[in-house]
């Protein structure tokens, strides 16, 4: 996949320049992510809304159904719940 903000960034002559506008662009991921996922769940509830089953969702996005479900709901996935001592 092209990336032409990477691309951009790597344009800077002055690498004081490129490690300052690097250094801002990490800094900003944790928000970054966080939007993008509140997006992508928009974007999944607005198919649901239409009557997109989770599996038709999966299907387009490349993703298992249960994932849709959970992205729907708003979990990241990250999340688990601990071991017992039972999982072993």
């Amino acid at each position: 996949m092209e990336n032409p903000f990477r691309e951009r960034i790597a344009a800077i002559a002055d690498p004081v320049e490129r490690a300052v506008e690097i250094g801002k662009v990490l800094n900003g991921l944790p928000e970054m992510a966080s939007d993008l996922r509140e997006l992508r769940q928009a974007a999944v509830l607005e198919l649901r809304a239409a009557g997109w089953s989770y599996g038709q969702i999966g299907q387009a996005l490349g993703l298992h159904r249960n994932r849709v479900q959970q992205i729907a709901e708003g979990r990241s996935g990250k999340t688990r719940r601990p071991a017992t001592e039972n999982d072993a």
